[in-house]
């Protein structure tokens, strides 16, 4: 296989992708803002580092983007040095960014006016997609013609144990804001009420299963150990979920539909970034809330 393949942005997913691609024999060209990244990425065998956007372009059929949020998208497509100045026509564009997907609709136009396609296929995964991807084991919620879908599905697979079409452009952005939403939600009340178990003195991992094997299930209950094990990390900032959060509680109201837990989630992980910053990761959630409850979940109470 020497199919050339670009990956922009080489943060923990996207490094990932590129490293998983080569030593599935594809020609990888990676780029990252960052050169330190860039080069580290350049590293791996099959990897070719590049100083621009353009440049990854101009040698890809097929390019990924793994970047925080739409500016970030726009900039890479977009700004000088962009995909849409390297870009021959017919290059597709897979964007597993968790964007805003008017801002997607948007940037997609504009790329297509050069003859460049465009597929949004953000990531989840069983275990969170940081935990899912070295294992190949991502979830990706795909939205875009049924053509370009088809043409991205082989690059997906290898990094995926589920591969879902969910409609047009935009769709599988607006169900990662979904499952964003209904994640955390669940995630602070399995924290919540778990909390309040270790209160009253019970085993936290058993009350973790009872939940698992009932009808409270939910990620946490599957993996207490998320929660548990002092200062594991779950891969993901508490800042950028909170950026999802935003985004739901915008389109839900651009959508009218009432965003009465969305709201109420968002504004809980504002606090959480007051308490631990935009960098932390997504499960300091748990130390503000034992914080907030005086207790640990291992049982101790706090001063």
């Amino acid at each position: 296989m020497s199919e050339h393949i670009g990956v922009i942005g080489l943060g923990s997913l996207g490094a990932n992708m590129a490293r998983l691609l080569a030593e599935d024999s594809y020609a990888v060209h990676a780029y990252d803002l960052d050169p330190a990244r860039t080069a580290a990425a350049a590293t791996t065998p099959g990897v070719t580092g590049h100083s621009s956007s353009r440049a990854v372009a101009e040698n890809c059929g097929l390019v990924l983007l793994s970047l925080p949020q739409s500016q970030a998208v726009a900039t890479a497509c977009l700004g000088p040095g962009g995909v849409i100045e390297g870009a021959a026509r017919g290059l597709l564009v897979v964007d597993t960014t968790s964007g805003y997907p008017e801002r997607t609709k948007e940037i997609a136009a504009e790329l297509a006016t050069a003859g460049v396609r465009y597929v949004d296929a953000a990531i989840t995964g069983e275990e969170g997609g940081a935990k899912a991807l070295p294992k190949r084991a991502l979830t990706f919620s795909v939205g875009g013609s049924e053509a370009d879908v088809a043409q991205a599905r082989p690059v997906l697979d290898r990094m995926a144990r589920y591969v879902f079409h969910v409609g047009p452009l935009g769709a599988g952005q607006i169900v990662k804001m979904v499952n964003n939403m209904v994640s955390s939600a669940a995630g602070v009340a399995a924290i919540e009420g778990l909390l309040m178990a270790a209160k009253h003195g019970i085993d936290v991992r058993m009350a973790a299963q009872v939940l698992d094997k009932g009808t409270g299930m939910n990620f946490f209950c599957k993996h207490p150990d998320f929660m548990l094990a002092p200062g594991f990390e779950g891969g993901f900032q508490l800042g950028l979920m909170t950026k999802d959060l935003r985004h739901m509680s915008e389109f839900a109201r651009r959508s009218d539909v009432p965003a009465l837990v969305t709201d109420h989630i968002f504004h809980l992980f504002e606090l959480f970034v007051r308490e631990k910053g935009y960098v932390a990761d997504i499960l300091r959630q748990v130390d503000v809330m034992e914080k907030w409850a005086g207790v640990r979940l291992d049982g101790t109470l706090l001063e």
